[in-house]
């Protein structure tokens, strides 16, 4: 039996039955058995794998298994709370690009992903969101007005009220879920490097979806109509283009750490002689932080399709937007190639 939580990395006897014959305990030398009922320290077995030394014990017949832990495991651990958190922030961004709170797109999400084609009952939206009652009713009402969601009778039970998606939410739902998907694929293309060999019996990495052929990267102005060849749209300005609302431009996502930053943007001008320096200086700025991540993402969408940059600059030749494609486009090529 695996230990729970220590799954391919030790396995171990978790627990027994006093009147059987005492576990042998996996990786502990030949005939070193765990007495019953007694507390003891029992072996120093070897880890599947690393080498790690993990120390047995046997407290009220349960064998407890520890792990001398490593400072690699450590910064693995962060690394995986800290990329949760930049995902999960991410998310937020990308629902309110389509008008929506973080909370409407986790009930829109469950509505759909629910088991049972009924919909789900306010109880069991309570469960999946971990909220009272009463607070999942008022967060449906609130969806409901919005025209995302209806409530409907159940067909066998009427004194019971479950929740489907209209036609608008069902829409939005399928925007959102598109991007988080491919996401989700770039998360996984970072993390799993870290865990390869680390957990015993973890398949081949997955392949990653950057190997693609490449696929046009083109610029547009926001205010112009949509191409049928647009692909994904990504608006890449620091600031929302005046004169357009958000619910009028076709915009799947907002790239807000692609942009220039403020000091460069105002220094450049739009200012033909500087065009070359702020094509080197902006180029800089995308190979650091956050920026560089965003941009990682931008050139997973190119792989994956056509995409097509979005600007509120009228001097397209001269843009951010015009730089971004190029260096998407340079990326993407020499991984194609």
């Amino acid at each position: 039996m695996s230990s729970p939580g220590c799954t391919g990395r030790q396995e171990s006897v978790s627990s027994y039955d006093a009147r059987r014959e005492p576990p042998v305990i996996p990786g502990a030398p030949a005939g070193a058995a765990a007495p019953a009922c007694s507390v003891s320290s029992i072996a120093h077995g070897h880890s599947l794998i690393r080498g790690i030394q993990p120390a047995y014990a046997v407290k009220y017949c349960r064998i407890v298994v520890r792990f001398q832990l490593e400072d690699a495991d450590y910064r693995r651990l962060l690394m995986l709370r800290t990329s949760l958190r930049q995902y999960l922030h991410w998310s937020e961004q990308q629902a309110q690009v389509v008008g929506l709170t973080p909370a409407h797109h986790q009930l829109l999400l469950t509505i759909r992903g629910h088991d049972d084609p009924r919909g789900p009952t306010i109880g069991d939206v309570a469960g999946y969101l971990l909220l009272k009652h009463h607070s999942t009713v008022e967060l449906a009402q609130r969806v409901e007005a919005l025209g995302l969601i209806e409530r409907v009778e159940d067909p066998d039970d009427r004194r019971v009220v479950r929740l489907m998606l209209t036609a608008k939410g069902a829409a939005a739902l399928e925007k959102l879920a598109n991007l988080h998907l491919e996401e989700l694929s770039r998360l996984a293309d970072g993390l799993l490097p870290l865990w390869q060999g680390y957990i015993a019996g973890q398949p081949a990495a997955v392949s990653s979806s950057l190997n693609g052929a490449a696929h046009p990267v083109r610029t547009r102005l926001i205010y112009d109509a949509p191409g049928e060849d647009d692909g994904a749209r990504v608006l890449v300005d620091r600031l929302w283009p005046r004169g357009i609302g958000r619910n009028e431009a076709s915009v799947d996502q907002w790239s807000v750490d692609v942009a220039p930053s403020t000091q460069l943007r105002r220094w450049y001008g739009h200012k033909a002689d500087r065009f070359a320096e702020f094509t080197e200086r902006y180029l800089a700025e995308l190979r650091a932080g956050q920026a560089s991540q965003s941009l990682d993402r931008l050139g997973d969408l190119a792989r994956r399709g056509p995409l097509t940059l979005l600007t509120a600059t009228k001097d397209l030749p001269r843009s951010a937007a015009a730089v971004l494609a190029d260096e998407i486009s340079r990326r993407i090529g020499a991984t194609a190639d």
